[in-house]
């Protein structure tokens, strides 16, 4: 399944739009917020189908992109996250990816090869994301 700069930018659209608990979400109102991104930052002008958000929606809250979204619908109309603190870019990664990543950093980062110091600022960025502490040498 392709992932295109579009549909990430739909599913970070209707991620704002279920994180926003004061509103209710109708498929509709999902299908206008993911237009109006669209438009704005990308100046397309064709808007979104019912059809594509639906799908976008089916994506999110598959694992097809790790997502596992708890996307629900009540009163037969609107959408939420069942997880009200829930949100796709924060998502927690399990803790044995967290160990592989973790061990695969300090691996690279003990190699010293030159070619990885190019890495450095990347390592450094991810080691700090996940709170892994490396132990400059």
């Amino acid at each position: 399944m392709p992932i295109n700069k579009n549909a990430l930018l739909r599913y970070k659209t209707i991620d704002r739009c279920l994180r926003n608990k004061y509103r209710r979400w109708t498929l509709d109102d999902l299908v206008e917020a993911c237009s109006e991104a669209l438009y704005e930052m990308e100046g397309i002008t064709g808007g979104v189908s019912v059809r594509t958000v639906q799908a976008d929606i089916q994506v999110m809250r598959s694992d097809k992109l790790g997502y596992n979204a708890p996307i629900e619908v009540y009163d037969n109309k609107y959408y939420r996250y069942e997880d009200s603190d829930y949100s796709i870019t924060e998502s927690p990664i399990i803790e044995e990816t967290y160990e592989l990543v973790a061990k695969a950093i300090r691996m690279i980062h003990q190699k010293g090869d030159a070619s990885i110091e190019d890495m450095g600022d990347i390592l450094e960025q991810v080691g700090e994301r996940l709170k892994i502490l490396l132990i400059y040498q």
